[in-house]
């Protein structure tokens, strides 16, 4: 009879650490969202309650940014945990240290949200849109601006995730140095 490899401990770690590490990036990205979504509602609460499918029943604007904030916050954060994970703690190779793994999260959200904020910028000074019309809902400057806003968001959220990876690896890669 063969050992089964036990489910939940892929990386190796301990699953407090495991657990850790991925809901930690998890909840990090959550705060992000919270308070992207924080500031970007009251600019076109119609963003939310127009533009957005309903979702689980809330009509308060306010309460479906949040909403939609935490539902927005899994489908990066969990993944982007998980490869932290593996990338900087699996293996025969030093470790890098949990703290410095969560810690290294904010940087690419603080990118992230510099890049949307500079996109909404220009859209609410110069009244068009970044992008093509057509990713538009509407063309009302609000709509324009928030929209400007989440688009970038994605775009850099995902390059700055790269990045954040990237990163990890090389400062496992340092660790890993005689």
């Amino acid at each position: 009879m063969s050992a089964r490899p036990r489910i939940g401990n892929l990386s190796g770690e301990s699953r407090g650490v495991s657990y850790g590490v991925i809901f930690g990036v998890w909840a990090e990205v959550l705060i992000f969202c919270q308070l992207h979504d924080l500031y970007l509602a009251p600019i076109a609460p119609e963003h939310f309650t127009e533009y957005h499918p309903p979702l689980w029943g809330i009509e308060n604007w306010r309460l479906l940014a949040a909403a939609w904030a935490f539902r927005a916050s899994i489908g990066p954060g969990i993944p982007l945990g998980i490869l932290a994970l593996f990338l900087g703690r699996t293996g025969s190779r030093p470790p890098v240290p949990v703290k410095t793994i969560l810690l290294g999260v904010w940087p690419a959200l603080a990118l992230t949200e510099l890049a949307g904020l500079i996109a909404g910028a220009w859209s609410w000074f110069f009244k068009k849109p970044v992008y093509p019309e057509f990713l538009y809902p509407e063309l009302t400057r609000e709509l324009m601006t928030t929209q400007s806003i989440q688009l970038t968001c994605y775009l850099a959220g995902t390059l700055a995730g790269i990045g954040y990876l990237l990163w990890l690896k090389r400062r496992r890669d340092l660790l890993s140095r005689p």
